[in-house]
């Protein structure tokens, strides 16, 4: 199976412990393979900063997650790739181009797209809300 993750599956799995979303990290280490826009390092490395601005994670331990979340994706997809395709989505669906990055990807690859995000996971066909 494969699956495309946005940033919220990490976030989630990581720093929050929230179980679907670390049911689905744990899944991608046995029988899901991830793809990923490569933006989705930025949006997490940014969501962890705030972590550790508001004391609720050590540097030490954003960073550790963030290099995890660097290691796990078996595919990285450039948004350079993907952000023609992205804008057009992101007109007709009204979603930011970022977020239309990951529905690009997802019906690229006819990948389910795992998402925290209702109004991404509603703009697919296929969709794991968390």
């Amino acid at each position: 199976m494969q699956a495309i993750f946005d940033a919220s599956v990490f976030v989630r799995g990581l720093a929050d412990g929230q179980p679907t979303a670390g049911a689905w990290i744990d899944r991608a280490l046995d029988d899901v393979a991830v793809v990923v826009p490569s933006l989705v390092f930025a949006e997490v490395g940014n969501a962890l900063a705030g972590y550790v601005r508001k004391a609720r994670l050590p540097a030490v331990d954003a960073l550790k997650q963030l290099e995890f979340t660097v290691r796990l994706p078996r595919r990285v997809v450039g948004t350079g790739e993907l952000a023609p395709s992205a804008f057009r989505i992101a007109l007709d669906r009204e979603l930011s181009v970022y977020d239309a990055c990951y529905a690009v990807l997802s019906e690229a690859e006819d990948a389910v797209l795992v998402t925290a995000d209702r109004i991404l996971a509603a703009a697919v066909e296929r969709a794991e809300l968390l």
